[in-house]
């Protein structure tokens, strides 16, 4: 039996407009650059409550939400990268991670090329189911209002488990035999895989003061990652931490782990091996390794040098290599 997927593939950025907004999502969408050649692909598969998207260009492409409908849009990339302003935050998306928003909040994204090519999944789920889960689960409220974090680290148990379902949902779109036989069952796949993002992707109803299982709110935890941030060069300790997101050192602990599944130093860690990361490929540098890992809160090399390795694929002396003498 056929699939019930809509294959269409062009080279001319019109015919991509018009297929985007007929059977995809109203978008305003920037037309790529004239002088190079343009490819496309798609692969659009409907179903109950929800549709996918394959889609593949072989250029960076721009565009942004043209509609008020609160769908919830899920994407995962294959290829290349993307840049998406989505309410207030900024994000960048790669292979790694996916992202999830209501499609009213996406401003603007855009899809940057690697080696040729930027290729990735939408899964849209519908305003209608939408509402009816949000009814459910938060008295009615409005998706837009729920201010999701917009941003599902793959490597997670969360993340993996999404991903399967959303492959299952993507396999089972594609076989309308199976859709004819078991209608319901992608409804319900639908709806499941739905449910889990609304009740694991933290957002402001997600967020009373204390959990019922009292570990710290996502909110206190964000709390304490912009403080980190914004302290990184700085000796500062779990305590003051914790201080700073008004909770206890052993909630933010718990806190960091069922969230992000780290401990709040190895996040630290992180984020300071990534601004010594940018130090270092930074043509401004004048500094030697040994003084930007002391800048950063690394005191021993040899262990920051063995992190940032693991971190970045590279010994740190490498990266001075690479950019080159300094001015």
């Amino acid at each position: 039996m056929a699939s019930t997927a809509l294959r269409l593939s062009g080279t001319d950025f019109e015919s991509l407009r018009a297929h985007l907004r007929k059977h995809v999502l109203p978008i305003k969408i920037t037309p790529p650059d004239p002088r190079r050649s343009f490819e496309w692909r798609s692969d659009f598969a409907p179903g109950p409550g929800i549709s996918i998207l394959r889609a593949r260009y072989n250029s960076s492409l721009t565009y942004g939400s043209d509609s008020d409908v609160e769908n919830l849009n899920l994407t995962f990339l294959c290829t290349g990268a993307t840049v998406s302003t989505i309410g207030h935050r900024l994000i960048e998306q790669t292979p790694s991670r996916a992202m999830v928003h209501a499609q009213p909040t996406l401003a603007r994204q855009t899809m940057h090329a690697t080696d040729g090519e930027v290729a990735g999944v939408m899964l849209r789920f519908d305003a209608g189911l939408v509402s009816r889960l949000l009814t459910d689960m938060y008295d009615g409220a409005r998706l837009t209002s729920l201010d999701l974090a917009p941003v599902i680290d793959l490597s997670t148990t969360f993340g993996q488990t999404l991903r399967s379902m959303a492959r299952a949902l993507d396999s089972g779109l594609r076989d309308a035999a199976l859709q004819r036989r078991s209608p319901l069952a992608m409804a319900l796949l639908a709806e499941s895989t739905l449910r889990l993002i609304l009740t694991e992707v933290p957002h402001r109803l997600s967020e009373p003061s204390v959990t019922r299982n009292g570990d710290p709110a996502p909110g206190q935890i964000r709390r304490a990652m912009s403080y980190m941030r914004a302290n990184l060069h700085l000796p500062i300790t779990v305590s003051d931490i914790a201080e700073a997101a008004g909770i206890s050192s052993r909630s933010l602990q718990l806190g960091f782990r069922r969230y992000y599944e780290m401990s709040p130093t190895q996040f630290l860690r992180r984020i300071r091996l990534e601004a010594a990361h940018a130090e270092l490929f930074s043509a401004r540098n004048t500094l030697p390794v040994s003084e930007v890992a002391l800048k950063w809160g690394f005191t021993n090399l040899g262990r920051f040098a063995a992190q940032y390795q693991a971190e970045f694929g590279h010994l740190p002396s490498d990266a001075l290599k690479r950019v080159g003498p300094r001015r």
